[in-house]
């Protein structure tokens, strides 16, 4: 039987139930049935290239410009017809898309900047992914810990825990490959939910209920450094994951927020073990772009091994693109539904 008959239509869903959803996949599915991989043709990087010199007409060489532009500037031409594919993917589908072959070396940084952003522009709208406004997050290795209560996990070469980005839909673009290791990881929360529910439906049922997640300091001046969500919300009869093992232990440390019980550590852990159990693994190339809905795709990266020479670091650019449209926005999504901002926070785009 062919993969995504298999996985049927969408059916509402609620906390007990099992989830029949096109997003319910297990790693060897995604092996069997690539049509969510995008191998860029000679074509689609010419219309690529015509979108991107029409665009800098517009900005000249400055990519801030980029914050102004709608979306329909980006007019990508016949590759149009595969972007609506993906976004069909992303919304209705597997819940994961990727895109390889984009020649960086050939377009330079400001060309693939514009032909990133564009394609996320097509997909939701682009915001912070932290206090200094860069909607292009770099995810490099600052020499930060997972062990610092303020600081972010992509800011480090350590393993990362499963989890979902604070937006609809997360892209990653390699950038630079790193000497070994950093290898890229994804899992359907749907088919952890339903994996968990046959496992131990307590877990399933405690997971539903609200965890405290912290900001990592990423906040005004009085305002608390925590906000609450539950990982499994049930949000017009879909099921829409919010998962953040390390936000969630971060959380739950602040003296004014209750200890994390036994029963809830053990569900946390159970879930990251399915995760594992059912992920499926690749090694992002330089040029290649990974897009991913963050209410149905959980994800995570090996540790590795950086480069000694800053210019050849390992990077990824992120971008956080949020649309209602794509699936229901959990509290997790919305606390942060304008990106990170503080008072002072001003968008940018730094290549």
């Amino acid at each position: 039987m062919e993969i995504r008959k298999r996985m049927g239509t969408r059916r509402p869903v609620g906390l007990g139930q099992k989830a029949v959803d096109p997003a319910n996949w297990i790693g060897s599915d995604l092996a069997a049935d690539q049509k969510w991989i995008y191998q860029l043709e000679s074509r689609d990087i010419n219309d690529m290239r015509t979108m991107a010199e029409s665009v800098r007409r517009m900005i000249g060489e400055d990519p801030n410009k980029l914050l102004s532009i709608p979306a329909d500037a980006f007019d990508f031409g016949n590759f149009e017809t595969r972007i609506e594919k993906m976004k069909s993917e992303l919304k209705d589908g597997l819940g994961a898309v990727q895109i390889r072959g984009l020649p960086l070396d050939q377009l330079g940084l400001l060309d693939s900047a514009i032909i990133y952003y564009g394609l996320g522009r097509h997909i939701g709208v682009a915001c912070s992914n932290n206090p200094e406004g860069d909607v292009f997050g770099h995810v490099t290795d600052k020499g930060k810990t997972q062990k610092d209560p303020m600081s972010r996990a992509y800011q480090t070469r350590e393993d990362l825990h499963y989890h979902t980005d604070q937006s609809s839909v997360v892209g990653l673009l390699c950038v630079r490959t790193p000497k070994s290791g950093g290898i890229s990881k994804i899992s359907s929360s749907v088919a952890v939910y339903n994996e968990m529910l046959e496992r131990s439906p307590r877990s399933a049922e405690i997971l539903s209920e609200p965890f405290y997640f912290t900001k990592h300091g990423e906040m005004n001046e009085g305002e608390k450094g925590y906000y609450q969500s539950p990982v499994f919300n049930f949000l017009d009869d879909m099921l829409c994951t919010s998962f953040g093992p390390t936000h969630i232990r971060k959380g739950h440390a602040f003296e004014d927020v209750p200890d994390l019980t036994q029963e809830q550590i053990d569900a946390i852990d159970l879930a990251e073990e399915i995760a594992e159990e059912l992920h499926y693994a690749m090694e992002l190339q330089k040029g290649d772009i990974q897009f991913l809905n963050n209410s149905v795709a959980l994800h995570t990266r090996s540790a590795y091994e950086d480069w000694p020479e800053a210019q050849r670091k390992r990077l990824l650019w992120r971008l956080w693109l949020n649309n209602p449209g794509i699936r229901p926005l959990t509290p997790y999504i919305e606390e942060w539904g304008e990106g990170i901002r503080v008072n002072d926070t001003v968008e940018r785009i730094v290549l």
